[in-house]
């Protein structure tokens, strides 16, 4: 196991959390959302020329509400693209998902507070029928 300190187990940290972040798309478990996200934390995305951004009881809703890709037995297909490690306490991850027939790149913000890494922002783009 790395030291918690060191480039790599800073990266094997921010994996666990991207790792959980999957679940909790895929499963539709809504109660991840506290495991990866921190409670000022935001969603966004451009649709229509427009700036969409939901907090995360907006966030919460849409996962409740959607099914999960997991229930309706869509292959799980996600992955870390990029993690860029500024600081000992901000990170950027790139990541890919397919969820509901469609596929999204995530651009994910994190701070560690507390000892622990999360998310503070979540910037996505959607490709629709893929």
């Amino acid at each position: 196991m790395n030291e918690p300190n060191s480039k790599s187990g800073i990266i094997e940290e921010i994996e666990k959390v991207i790792k959980t972040y999957f679940d909790l798309l895929y499963k539709g478990d809504k109660d991840l959302i506290e495991k990866v996200f921190l409670p000022e934390a935001n969603v966004s995305s451009l649709y229509n020329d427009k700036i969409v951004k939901i907090d995360m009881d907006g966030f919460r809703k849409r996962i409740a509400e959607r099914k999960s890709p997991e229930s309706i037995g869509e292959m799980r297909d996600d992955k870390i693209i990029m993690i860029d490690i500024s600081s000992p306490t901000t990170a950027l991850v790139k990541v890919k998902c397919n969820i509901l027939h469609n596929n999204y790149i995530d651009y994910l913000s994190l701070f560690k507070v507390s000892g622990k890494w999360k998310i503070i922002s979540k910037v996505f783009h959607m490709n629709t029928g893929v």
